[in-house]
């Protein structure tokens, strides 16, 4: 479970995480009124799940009540990764020297939490130099290794202090909250070395969800979360024009490898699991054929205990019932032959390897 950024602040703040003061509101008129009531300037920041809402136009710096009501009612009608916001954060500017970056993030290859810093933060921060990475004890940490890991970020005096302090809080709250990840980006570091949150990211661990009844209200189940749940998907959702479907974890996770290294973007991550029977591959290119954003779906099937020709009878099926966006698919195993024969007569690009069909997808051909 993803949480909007109002309601991480708000965890950050019950953890003793400074953030700046701010006003959720609901529409251009209540942001101006919210304006009156704070430091000025203030960021009007979209409140939705996708990434990239600075890049996206999502965020504005603004400075008088007029400029307040246009750029909010702009960012209210932005769609991002394909959704609008229904709120926005009014937040006061907080004026800093520079920015850093810290997040524990739950490693499950080594069933362990693991920290991520680096010196500078803000956008492309995944592209910076210097991280710092270090995995974390299972019992916790203390205040001599937040202080040790401070160090290694060069930072000295009353900044290294700030920063370890803050450091305990985000890893105690990720581990007691059960967090996939818990992100600071940017941490600015104000005039006087003071440590202030300006932007938060939590994502809770849906299988952990039993021990924390106070999210079960946090926000409304995503439509195409909750349908994909119900079907027996694995389905996330993410910020791309390119729907990725396939049979296996593995499978998935390496055609979205290969989407983003050629240089696509992709719209979601659906696995179907093992034996996929025809309804389920029906059911999951519907829920992706409607999933906002999504301009083309890729297919990326190895059948082994899944029969291939299921695949392409539930294909056709759905292609009959109306329009769908451009699918290019690799379907390979059992049946291949006769699957590919059922296909052939279809608008749906066949490729006999991954490589192929990712390579035709991303560059529309």
């Amino acid at each position: 479970m993803r949480l909007y950024e109002f309601q991480a602040k708000g965890l950050f703040k019950s953890y003793g995480i400074s953030v700046p003061r701010s006003i959720l509101v609901d529409s251009p008129g209540a942001a101006v009124d919210a304006f009156s009531g704070l430091k000025h300037p203030v960021a009007l920041k979209s409140q939705v799940l996708a990434g990239g809402r600075g890049k996206a136009g999502g965020i504005a710096v603004v400075n008088g009540p007029e400029e307040v009501r246009r750029e909010a009612g702009r960012i209210f009608g932005l769609t991002i990764g394909g959704e609008k916001p229904s709120s926005l954060l009014v937040e006061e500017a907080f004026p800093h020297d520079r920015e850093m970056y810290l997040s524990v993030t739950l490693d499950r290859g080594e069933r362990a939490f693991v920290a991520i810093a680096t010196a500078a933060g803000g956008i492309d921060v995944e592209s910076a130099s210097g991280k710092v990475v270090k995995k974390l004890p299972l019992g916790g940490i203390n205040i001599e290794f937040a202080g040790d890991f401070a160090a290694l970020l060069g930072l000295e005096g009353g900044t290294a202090g700030e920063f370890a302090s803050v450091f305990l809080s985000l890893e105690r709250l990720a581990r007691e909250k059960d967090c996939e990840l818990a992100e600071i980006n940017p941490l600015a570091v104000g005039k006087d070395g003071s440590l202030v949150a300006l932007d938060a990211k939590m994502i809770l661990d849906d299988n952990a969800l039993f021990r924390h009844p106070e999210f079960s209200k946090l926000h409304p189940e995503d439509e195409f979360e909750g349908e994909a749940s119900r079907q027996g998907f694995a389905f996330v959702r993410l910020a791309g024009d390119i729907a990725v479907v396939g049979n296996g974890a593995g499978l998935v996770l390496s055609t979205l490898d290969l989407v983003g290294d050629q240089g696509g973007s992709p719209a979601c991550f659906l696995d179907l699991g093992g034996g996929a029977q025809r309804d389920r591959i029906e059911a999951a290119l519907r829920l992706v054929n409607r999933l906002p954003g999504v301009k083309k779906i890729l297919i990326n099937i190895y059948g082994g205990i899944t029969r291939t020709t299921d695949v392409a009878v539930g294909i056709k099926t759905v292609l009959a019932e109306g329009p769908v966006k451009p699918v290019y698919a690799r379907v390979s195993g059992a049946e291949e032959s006769e699957a590919r024969r059922l296909l052939e007569a279809t608008p749906v690009r066949l490729f006999k390897s991954a490589p192929e069909a990712v390579r035709a997808v991303v560059e529309g051909i």
